[in-house]
């Protein structure tokens, strides 16, 4: 009887060892690389002037403000099935098969409108950051987490260009209060959540990215001025833009999205502790997403003396693709309307902050209504028949990037 028992504790003492073995070897090692930029379109003057002025405040140790904040972030994550390593002090020597992670900022857009019934600026600047996972020694991306962040506030002036970069400077370390809320984020209080929630797989069989961005000439003639003489920052934008919606809604990783889309697109990477350049390899998709931004609306509907009453719309077609199978799940026309009421003495109104929020809206619901489909939104987005096969289509579809 005492040697059964024996034999049953060691056979338990086995099966113990035998799982702790597999959670171990379940927990991948991940290096932090860093916080940097991403070159593609980046002009540091213009696309990310703020966040560039910032870069080189640093504390008593030479460590930047941004670095530091975001590293408090990294910190605090518990990931599912990896562990991050902070030992990843030589970016240039670098660790030969490591598989490093670095969050990523692509773009920072800053937009304004002037209400003068209570003489106030609404102030918003969207800040667009990708989470990105790639091996060191072949510089191939294994996978991206795209994700965006807005930093509204209300001046009585219209402020400055230090003022603006003062409310970043608090957005990256202490944080802004959210809308009608006390409690505070920051630049990379997404990144804690995403990487709690986030997966590491040993490898991608499926990928999915925004593969093109077009503007028609419709679109082109409503767009603000300063994207008219160079569209290509502006692609840019609306790719990050539907790529960050989607992947916040529907947990899934993305292929970022480079013009041109083909096997060996490149990536330049640029960290903030470093003059080199990093060129990282993309996967070419498996599934392509074309975005055709067809044209921009704007039509006054009611004129009175008080107050005057205004549509803006938004109007594109959303093609979702496996071109190796020549398969189309979507190939449909969607269209957003905002309504306000605007005061008849506001002559000068920002059509382009408008459509800009329309097309925001639009992206967010048609990603969010992927997996609770609401019968108004679809009425109002596409009433047809194929429109809702489409979405049930791309239900099934984000079930296999998961």
């Amino acid at each position: 009887m005492k040697r059964i028992s024996q034999v049953k504790l060691l056979f338990i003492l086995l099966c113990n060892l035998i799982v702790f073995n597999n959670v171990l070897a379940s927990e991948k090692k991940v290096f932090y690389a860093g916080f940097s930029f991403s070159g593609n379109y980046i002009d540091k003057s213009s696309s990310i002037q703020f966040t560039n002025q910032l870069i080189n405040e640093k504390d008593e140790n030479g460590i930047d403000i941004i670095s530091k904040s975001l590293i408090k972030t990294i910190k605090k994550v518990k990931a599912k099935n990896f562990n991050i390593d902070f030992d990843f002090a030589d970016l240039e020597k670098g660790l030969e098969e490591s598989v490093v992670m670095a969050v990523v900022l692509d773009n920072e857009t800053y937009f304004n409108e002037y209400e003068p019934i209570s003489k106030t600026y609404m102030n918003n600047i969207q800040m667009f950051f990708q989470i990105i996972f790639y091996n060191f020694k072949t510089k191939k991306l294994i996978t991206s987490i795209p994700y965006d962040v807005s930093i509204p506030f209300f001046t009585k002036n219209e402020p400055t260009e230090k003022e603006i970069t003062n409310y970043i400077r608090e957005f990256y370390t202490v944080g802004l209060k959210e809308m009608n809320s006390e409690k505070k984020i920051n630049a990379f209080s997404q990144v804690e959540k995403s990487l709690n929630d986030f997966e590491l797989k040993e490898k991608y069989n499926l990928r999915i990215g925004v593969t093109s961005v077009k503007f028609e000439d419709k679109a082109i003639a409503a767009i603000a001025e300063n994207y008219k003489k160079n569209i290509k920052p502006l692609e840019n934008i609306f790719a990050q833009l539907f790529s960050s919606r989607l992947s916040l809604h529907n947990d899934i990783a993305l292929v970022p999205y480079i013009e041109g889309m083909a096997i060996g697109a490149k990536m330049k990477q640029q960290f903030v502790n470093s003059d080199i350049i990093y060129d990282i390899e993309l996967p070419k998709p498996d599934y392509n997403i074309d975005l055709t931004i067809r044209g921009f609306k704007k039509v006054l509907a009611k004129k009175s003396d008080v107050n005057n009453i205004y549509f803006w719309a938004t109007f594109l077609n959303l093609k979702i693709s496996q071109p190796d199978l020549n398969k189309v799940y979507m190939d449909d026309d969607l269209k957003n309307v905002i309504k306000k009421s605007i005061p008849s003495q506001i002559t000068d109104i920002n059509d382009w902050y408008k459509f800009y929020i329309t097309t925001y809206e639009l992206f967010d619901g048609f990603s969010y209504n992927i997996n609770a489909m609401d019968e108004k939104w679809i009425l109002k987005t596409n009433k047809t028949d194929e429109f809702k096969k489409s979405m049930k289509n791309i239900g099934k579809l984000m079930v296999k990037f998961k």
